[in-house]
């Protein structure tokens, strides 16, 4: 959410858990460019169409009636920090990858899986395999190896197992 103070300048306002919430709630954030998923334990993730992807934006806690941006407009993760990186397990992965979790990009897939007494695993991809770039007939693929973190968050979005190599 931003606003404008007297000088015209932009800033950004941070909203309240429970005020983002209030704010999910409505009905155009269970519409396209939106979907609204379960994740089970009262839990559910709003999706946003970005980039021609689902992508997880907001974690939405229904028992604590609380919200969380947990991936800005841009697919750059909000909950994690780069503390939240077992970075020795990342040393073996190309320079690229290794830029892109210091960088918290998710521009490609990641997903949040089902919570389970108040923990999910989030699987983030930090480069896709070369099918990615094919099109529908099948050209441009490139030779690219699929490379994948794993972390685990708690009902905030706070990271409670630190993203690592499989």
């Amino acid at each position: 959410m931003e606003t404008y103070n007297s000088k015209n300048e932009q800033v950004e306002v941070r909203e309240t858990p429970q005020s983002l919430y209030e704010r999910l709630s409505a009905t155009r954030f269970s519409q396209y460019p939106y979907e609204r998923c379960s994740l089970g334990d009262g839990m559910s993730v709003v999706n946003e169409a970005m980039r021609e992807y689902w992508k997880p934006r907001f974690l939405v806690d229904d028992r604590n009636r609380t919200a969380f941006e947990f991936m800005d407009g841009n697919a750059v993760l909000q909950t994690v920090r780069q503390e939240d990186i077992d970075w020795n397990s990342l040393q073996r992965l190309p320079d690229y990858a290794i830029n892109r979790a210091r960088w918290l990009d998710a521009r490609f897939p990641t997903f949040i899986r089902m919570y389970k007494n108040g923990i999910a695993e989030v699987s983030w991809m930090l480069n896709p395999d070369g099918r990615y770039y094919q099109d529908e007939d099948g050209f441009g693929m490139t030779d690219d190896v699929e490379i994948k973190i794993y972390g685990m968050i708690d009902r905030t979005g706070k990271v409670v197992r630190k993203f690592h190599v499989k």
